[in-house]
């Protein structure tokens, strides 16, 4: 069984929104609880070697005109409204539970800080957190990434669903793509080694940041919009830009059409395999992030993976490109933003 770098799941809002809008409580995260998308057991068994650990620090609230906004542009209407308000202090409880994590449980988990700890979890020493930003709106200044990656960050997402100072999202309604301020976040981000992350953003901001950026980025959680048409997911030109440059795309669990099961999934990647080849392929379960909705059926939970890796063969992928869905796209691009966490903390 290869290892497993998934670039996106939402493990600290489980905890720390009470499990809220998924279909399974809390409990510790070495049991093997019945129908949670993950714990150490099922990521064990699983052979899984990182996590992207999102930080989504944003509360759930009421509001008719974030609603309208999110149904209008996600094709779906929405349980509940977000706010991005007091996001700084949010994120700092977000990554302090990261930490209770890895102290809790240390005999499995650690946190991806360099390169060492990286090639460490790929050989199977303990699953790595990788602790990822998920939106910019915790930034107050372009400085302030210095200090989250001294934290721990190393992977930034510049937007969710809301535009911030430095990009516009998906959900824009004028997309500006990258601002002057987003612009330097971007050379801060590739000055660090941050590995930046276009989930969520616009057409423009992804163009922009694929023009600017001078190593590869990742597209944690999207799939093709060609198979389904919401705003989240991805054009074509957007793909081809990625592939051109060396990024990634994981695939998401959701947006994946009106049949919600693991052939829809499949269809997407399988999509995106034959007309841009095996090199983007990555996935990006959003896992702990499936808010107010269900796993897609056969993908109840991240053990079924290999279920996924079967069908995919059954439909012409080869053994060398399930290697690379699996983990080794997703590494490539980790390890090249890597070679700048060598620079001292203190800078």
């Amino acid at each position: 069984m290869y290892p497993l770098i998934d670039l996106h799941q939402d493990i600290s809002y489980y905890y720390i929104s009470g499990s809220s809008g998924l279909d399974f409580n809390l409990a510790n995260f070495n049991l093997d609880l019945p129908n949670r998308h993950g714990d150490i057991p099922k990521f064990k068994r699983a052979n899984v070697a990182i996590i992207f650990s999102s930080i989504f620090c944003l509360l759930s609230t009421i509001s008719p005109r974030v609603e309208e906004r999110f149904e209008k542009g996600l094709d779906r209407k929405p349980l509940r409204a977000w706010t991005p308000k007091g996001t700084h202090s949010t994120t700092f409880e977000h990554i302090k539970l990261y930490y209770r994590l890895v102290d809790i449980y240390s005999k499995d988990i650690k946190l991806i800080l360099d390169e060492k700890s990286i090639n460490e979890s790929i050989k199977g020493d303990r699953i790595g957190f990788l602790i990822a930003l998920e939106g910019s709106y915790m930034l107050e200044d372009v400085d302030d990434l210095r200090i989250y990656y001294n934290l721990g960050v190393r992977s930034l997402q510049l937007t969710w669903n809301f535009d911030s100072r430095y990009a516009a999202s998906c959900l824009s309604s004028k997309d500006y793509g990258l601002t002057g301020e987003g612009e330097e976040l971007v050379k801060e981000a590739n000055r660090l080694g941050v590995i930046l992350d276009l989930a969520h953003a616009s057409k423009n901001t992804h163009m922009d940041v694929l023009e600017l950026s001078k190593l590869p980025v990742i597209n944690s959680h999207s799939n093709a919009k060609r198979l389904f048409k919401v705003s989240r997911n991805l054009d074509d030109e957007i793909y081809e830009e990625i592939k051109k440059k060396g990024g990634v795309v994981g695939n998401i669990f959701t947006f994946i059409g009106d049949k919600e099961d693991i052939g829809s999934v499949a269809e997407h990647i399988i999509y995106v395999y034959k007309n841009f080849g095996p090199d983007i392929l990555a996935l990006g379960t959003d896992y702990f992030g499936l808010i107010d909705r269900k796993a897609p059926k056969g993908l109840e939970d991240i053990t079924k993976i290999n279920e996924l890796f079967k069908l995919l063969l059954d439909k012409g992928m080869k053994e060398s490109d399930i290697e690379k869905l699996a983990y080794k796209n997703a590494l490539r691009v980790i390890k090249e933003n890597a070679k700048r966490w060598r620079l001292s903390l203190s800078l």
